[in-house]
This record gives C-alpha cells, structure tokens and sequence, in this order.
C-alpha cells in the first residue's frame, strides 16, 4: 500500500501526516489487515528466480457480500494485466464462501481503477450530490414556498421513517444491488448535535411522503432526501428543493443529497434553475452481482494456491 498509493489516491495521500505515517505504515494498518481480513499475496516465477512478491489482495465476508477491502499490484509488475488475475482470485473467493455480490470501495480520482473495475463489471453506485453556487446572503428560492410541511421528528420516528423511505427508493432506484445496500449499508440519522430529521407531506396529505435529515457542520450544510419514486422530477419535487435551500439560506456551504442515482438525474433540470451544481463525493462504492454458478471449491481460475494463501 505505501509503495503503490502515494501520489496515486488522493484519499490516501490525505490520511498520511508527519505523525501518522509511521504508526500507521509500521503498526496500524499491519495489525488491521492481518487480523481483520484475509490475505492473498501473487508472486511471480520468471526465469528461474526467486519468486517476488507481484501483488496482493484483502478480502472481508458480510453476510451476502464480499468485499475487497485492498487490491493492489506492485509497480514494478505493473502494466501486465496482473489486476485482472487478482480480480478473477477475488471473484472466484466470493463464490466458495457462496456470496451473491462482490464489492469494493475506489477513490473516483483514481481514473485508472475506476475504469479497470467498470470493464470487469463493478456497478457504479451513487457517489453524486448538488450544491449550491450562490453565496449564502442571496435567496436561493424565490417567493415563499406553499404545500410543503416538513414535520420535525424525533429519533424513534425519524428512525422508521428514514428506513421506510430508504428501502422505498433503493429498490425502485437501485434494483440490482438494493439487497447489499439494506444489509450493509444503511443511512444513519444524524447525530443530535449535528443535524435535524423532517418528515416530509406534500398538501393535505395525511402520511409522509417523503424523509429529509438535514446535516449541520460549522457553517456548511447538506440535506439528504429520500422521496416517494412516484414525485421524482414532478413540480412538487421543485417545490420540495426551494423550501429545503430557504430552511437552510443563512449556511456559507450548502448541498443536496438525493437517495438514488435515477433519483438524482431525474432532478437534474430543477437543480439547475434553482442554482446548483453536480459534485463528486471523494469514494465510491463499486458492486459487482455474481452469477448463479458455483466453481469446485480448489478451482480458482486456473490459480494456483498454496497452503500461505500465496499464488503461485
């Protein structure tokens, strides 16, 4: 990892500092990877050398997934396709603990896996937010807005409307990978110290229609929706976003998080008007589902293993 990634994941590059680097390289992350995964290493056998340590890989096992917590060849082996045998390894790992779905975690500036992990079949999921250009003393939404009531809640309440709400738009917006999402990967309120939950009601609706929690950080603001599918891209929805960025007018930052990647391109058009941008947030989570087919457990791709979890 302190060979390949400097310079190359920028998430990286910031974890670094002048007094974590070495608790980090010499300590932490050693005792972290060999006790919370499991390790492979690909070495290499050319012309009659000692075999070298070309590259390695970590994986964990939740429930139906496994993840590849770190992939990484070596640069002196890189250029050689050698990713591939270990994403095949990865891949092949996931269907002897019988698991459904195969996942890792890229940072987006990483061009070079981001695409590598797209051409083997890694989804992209949502990873996007908007945010709002214009300096926080102008109005960002006009005249007042009408029909919209956004009831606070209290943590119990905002717990079951958040799930109702996040399982309503996952499945409608993310079908192929909402099982991953709810088991692994559930919203969580925001702490009560940072942040605000809404139910959201649309007229004279008597049920919500929808869940806001608002997050406050110092100044900077974000809003993260989940809404009924049924008023994604509808004058509601416009409506909806005006009366957020007027609750939220006095933040110096502000963004808006929708719950699903359709969801957020649908709303595309109506951010603009109201003076938003598309950013990027700084990792994405990949997912790759698995075909039916289980491979005999020792048949790893024309791979090689030994007893020390090394490919030879």
């Amino acid at each position: 990892m302190y060979r390949n990634y400097p310079g190359v994941d920028t998430n990286f590059d910031q974890m670094l500092g002048p007094l974590r680097k070495p608790f980090l390289r010499w300590l932490g992350l050693p005792v972290y990877f060999s006790t919370m995964n499991e390790g492979w290493g690909l070495w290499l056998r050319e012309n009659g050398r000692k075999p070298q340590l070309a590259g390695q890989l970590y994986m964990q096992y939740r429930k139906m997934v496994a993840h590849i917590n770190d992939i990484e060849v070596n640069q002196a082996f890189q250029g050689r396709k050698l990713s591939h045998k270990l994403l095949d390894l990865a891949e092949n790992l996931a269907h002897l603990h019988r698991k459904e779905y195969l996942t890792l975690a890229v940072t987006l500036t990483n061009s070079r896996a981001v695409n590598l992990y797209r051409s083997s079949g890694f989804l992209d999921q949502h990873h996007r937010y908007f945010y709002l250009t214009r300096p926080w003393w102008s109005d960002p939404a006009g005249e007042a807005v009408e029909g919209i009531r956004l009831v606070p809640l209290k943590r119990a309440e905002a717990q079951r409307n958040l799930t109702r709400f996040f399982r309503l738009e996952t499945r409608e917006g993310e079908p192929v990978a909402a099982p991953v999402w709810e088991a692994l990967y559930r919203p969580e309120l925001p702490r009560s110290s940072e942040g605000f939950s809404f139910a959201i009601y649309f007229g004279d609706k008597a049920v919500p229609q929808g869940h806001a929690d608002f997050f406050d950080w110092s100044g900077r603001g974000r809003w993260r929706v989940y809404l009924d599918p049924a008023l994604w891209s509808t004058p509601q929805e416009k409506a909806l976003f005006m009366a957020l960025l007027r609750q939220a007018r006095g933040y110096s930052q502000l963004g808006l998080m929708l719950g699903s990647t359709p969801h957020h391109e649908a709303a595309r058009k109506f951010t603009r008007e109201l003076g938003l941008i598309e950013r990027d947030t700084e990792r994405m989570l990949m997912i790759k589902p698995l075909a039916e087919h289980l491979p005999n457990k020792g048949m790893l791709n024309d791979t090689t293993l030994n007893e020390n979890n090394q490919i030879d």
